[in-house]
């Protein structure tokens, strides 16, 4: 073999492994290429999707009630873990988390699997640190929003709740959706080797979601809350409810519900016949319309009238009542002849004035219109009926909407649960601008009215209802309930009252529920809540006494 053979012979074998890998090269490049790079993405990249960013919800005075809270859901993808052992050790310390039941599910999975979600920035932070000076990789870190409410439930009934992607379920959570939240569209985003994730600028986006200003007031709400589960236990009642609402303006300043339950704010859902707080706007129908003086007298009968084949009884010591003394005792037989008076189309007239049989302004969910049957189709004894409360419903929200007109001078306001949205821009819609709907008596029947109501608070059955330095007027009222043979029961009842303070200035008024109470409360025990609740707000807005305290005690 020549010298120049050699050379050749040498030169082949030196080129052939190049050649070799060019080829290889070649055939990943050309065949393989979207293979490969995809590899070295998904090593690189990841896609991530934030849930729902969401809005504040806040009382009117700015005090938050609900907001996001950013957290970090905290997984593994198996096939990156360089160190598993060390990896589970770093997670069950760092997240106190058991390794036995990490483990279980790192047997289960077969690559990719959340260990905990929700995981607090102080603890993301941590485990950072852990991954990243122990070299450990596979744990992928995505950042998402966690719904919280700071006063531990306090207006739950109201506020509602989210479902686990933070989209609203009930409440003014799922009434205020659409402005409260913004879904934020999944993200390619590089990785870093701890598992975290690195954003660039163009990527980071900001909210456009809207703020919830609530008429309520926290902590007016938390007190009216707290003063009615105190009394709801003591008394085995099967459910209660409250209302606050400001008398000249309607805005709705408490409104709480027991039990509490996310998005059941009974105060606007549950529907029932008002009994004798209903006697008032009887009376306020037939003072207007002439049907009756306040000086006039009504022959009770015995305790025993009978219209239309039925008997309506009372249990009364005097023969006959003033007008006042009809609210002062509760008298049935009172009212209805009241009622009988005014007549049944005027009667039927004047509940619609006063904004039964329609939701009203708020609108929230669920809410219900109650039941008020045409006047047409009532019969006489449907009208004396109508006169203490019986043969319609209304919800709390009308009840207190009605006693707001006659303490503000007769005036029916819209009620309003929503003060403004302010979005992220700075714009603001105002919601709750004072709004009357209609006079619905005039001035001279609700003065005349009112110091019938206070007569209730000083002389009669609504005594529990007064607060020392402060005029107050009020009505209390207990309804027999429907049993399931569909007859009337003593054993089934709710006691209620019904109230407004200070009557010579009024700032609040108040509607108290007690449904199905373990014994028979009548509207006392209504009266003392209506009391606690009154006191604490008119102590929170600095309201001043309007009367001598040894005349509140007469």
């Amino acid at each position: 073999m020549t010298a120049g053979e050699r050379i050749k012979i040498c030169g082949f074998l030196c080129l052939a492994p190049a050649a070799c890998l060019a080829a290889r090269l070649f055939y990943l490049q050309t065949f393989r290429h979207g293979e490969l790079a995809g590899k070295a993405e998904s090593r690189i990249y990841t896609q991530t999707a934030q849930n729902t960013l969401r809005g504040r919800i806040l009382d009117r005075n700015g005090v938050v009630l609900a907001e996001s809270l950013r957290t970090y859901a905290v997984a593994v993808s198996k096939k990156n873990v360089n160190n598993a052992e060390g990896l589970i050790k770093a997670l069950s310390e760092t997240l106190d988390l058991r390794p036995a039941d990490i483990k279980k599910i790192w047997r289960e999975k077969k690559n990719f699997f959340y260990v905990k979600k929700h995981v607090s920035p102080p603890e993301y932070e941590a485990l950072e640190s852990r991954l990243h000076s122990a070299g450990l990789r596979g744990v992928e870190l995505e950042p998402e929003y966690t719904r919280i409410y700071p006063f531990d439930g306090i207006a739950q009934d109201i506020l509602g709740a989210v479902n686990s992607r933070n989209r609203g379920l009930s409440g003014i959570e799922l009434m205020y959706d659409k402005e409260l939240s913004e879904e934020l569209k999944s993200r390619r985003v590089k990785r870093a080797r701890s598992g975290g994730i690195i954003y660039d600028r163009s990527q980071l986006i900001s909210p456009e979601t809207a703020d919830i200003y609530l008429t309520i007031d926290a902590m007016g709400q938390y007190y009216t809350e707290s003063i009615l589960k105190k009394y709801a236990r003591q008394y085995g009642v099967k459910s209660a409810f409250a209302i606050v609402q400001d008398s000249q303006n309607g805005n709705i300043l408490a409104a709480a519900s027991w039990p509490a339950r996310d998005g059941r704010a009974l105060p606007f859902q549950f529907s029932y016949e008002p009994g004798s707080t209903f006697k008032t706007l009887a009376v306020a129908a037939a003072l207007d319309t002439g049907a009756i003086k306040p000086a006039d007298i009504i022959s009770l009968d015995n305790n025993k009238w009978t219209i239309s084949g039925i008997t309506i009884r009372d249990h009364q010591k005097k023969p006959a009542l003033t007008i006042s003394e009809i609210l002062e005792v509760s008298s049935n037989i009172g009212a209805a002849k009241i009622a009988d008076k005014v007549g049944a189309k005027t009667m039927y007239a004047y509940i619609k004035k006063f904004g039964f049989g329609v939701r009203s302004n708020v609108g929230f969910l669920g809410e219900q219109a109650g039941i008020l049957r045409d006047h047409t189709r009532w019969r006489p004894v449907d009208t004396a009926k109508a006169g203490y409360g019986y043969t319609i419903s209304a919800t709390a929200v009308q009840i207190v909407s009605a006693y707001s007109a006659i303490a503000n001078g007769g005036t029916l306001m819209a009620a309003h649960l929503i003060d403004k949205i302010k979005f992220a821009d700075g714009r603001q819609t105002p919601l709750a601008k004072p709004a009357r709907i209609r006079r619905v008596i005039e001035e001279a029947s609700a003065a005349q009215l009112k110091t019938m109501l206070q007569n209730v608070v000083r002389l009669g059955t609504g005594k529990n209802a007064r607060i020392a330095g402060y005029s107050v007027a009020g009505k209390t009222g207990t309804t027999e309930k429907l049993a399931q043979d569909g007859k009337y029961g003593r054993s089934l009842h709710i006691a209620s009252f019904c109230g407004f303070v200070p009557a010579s200035q009024p700032h609040f008024t108040i509607l108290v529920v007690l449904d199905e109470p373990e014994q028979a409360l009548f509207g006392s025990v209504s009266a003392d809540i209506f009391a606690g609740i009154g006191q604490k707000f008119l102590d929170l807005y600095a309201v001043q006494p309007d009367i001598p305290q040894e005349d509140a005690a007469r």
